[in-house]
């Protein structure tokens, strides 16, 4: 029997099919996505907190062909922990049009280091998750030592973090050797508090922050860009120029009370078409071309 084309993949993949995208400037940039799999060739870490299902470079051409995205962000996910070796291959596979975010050892070998950033890599993530602040100077020195061993490379530190981690950090960053990105609306909810948006905003005017317009359906009850309005003009008035667009594709479920590294966990139905489309809607013909195309390039070196 035949393999399905790649689209029926992605729609797979994805548990739905994609409506189709707004029209987008050329050269858009995708800054947040994962690839998983197969467990086979890419095993996952002992300690991971979830599987996933498979989700191939092949499954995110398909879906970025459909949207009009010709550039793209691979984003190291948790359940491969510090073995880059997924993100590599995917980089390779994808080519010129990619670039990656590892996740490191702070005291990484610089040897490792230059071959990944010969490979594509741009920045080191570092995933505080939630509570950070019952551990908060361990969360700092996390921070400054990822900081102090990437800084060579010129690349940038990425943060996965809630809205109280970053009340628990937002001091340190301006102060750090690299800049730094906010995954996800900087773990703002709007339904919950309001301090995350000004101190959000406020790390946005040193330049020395980017926030990711990722992921809408974890920052607001409703899943949608319709339902962030005042937090998408509160951030672009404070710095367009720091602002960067993932879909977080592709879309992990769960929670870690409901996850279990045994169980297959399938990927949330999350329209990408659609998800941007509302985006673009909400922003300016200039702002959609900054957002997309002229910030991701500045950031990830195209």
């Amino acid at each position: 029997m035949s393999a399905p084309p790649p689209e029926a993949r992605t729609a797979e993949v994805l548990g739905t099919r994609h409506g189709p995208g707004p029209d987008l400037p050329d050269h858009a940039c995708d800054t947040h996505v994962h690839v998983f799999g197969p467990a086979h060739r890419h095993p996952y870490a002992a300690d991971r907190g979830y599987l996933p299902p498979d989700a191939l470079p092949t499954d995110l051409r398909a879906l970025h062909r459909h949207l009009g995205i010709t550039r793209t962000v691979l984003v190291q996910p948790s359940p491969y922990g510090t073995d880059n070796t997924r993100l590599l291959d995917g980089l390779r596979t994808l080519g010129e049009s990619a670039r990656g975010v590892a996740v490191i050892d702070p005291g990484a070998d610089s040897q490792e280091l230059r071959a990944m950033d010969r490979a594509g890599v741009r920045g080191a993530r570092v995933n505080l998750g939630a509570n950070t602040s019952n551990d908060l100077e361990q969360a700092r020195e996390r921070i400054r030592a990822t900081a102090r061993t990437i800084a060579a490379f010129g690349w940038h530190l990425d943060l996965h973090l809630d809205a109280a981690a970053l009340a628990a950090v937002d001091d340190l960053l301006p102060r750090l050797p690299v800049p730094v990105v906010l995954d996800h609306f900087a773990g703002i909810k709007p339904s919950a508090d309001t301090d995350s948006l000004a101190r959000t905003c406020r790390l946005l005017e040193t330049g020395r922050a980017w926030v990711k317009l990722s992921a809408p359906y974890r920052a607001a009850s409703g899943g949608s860009y319709d339902d962030l309005g005042p937090v998408l003009a509160a951030l672009l008035d404070s710095r367009a120029d720091r602002a960067l667009w993932g879909s977080d594709w592709p879309h992990t479920g769960g929670s870690p009370a409901t996850r279990h590294p045994d169980r297959v966990e399938p990927f949330l139905p999350v329209d990408d078409g659609l998800s941007l489309t509302r985006l673009a809607a909400r922003l300016t013909a200039s702002h959609l071309r900054q957002v997309l195309v002229d910030n991701p390039a500045a950031l990830y070196g195209w």
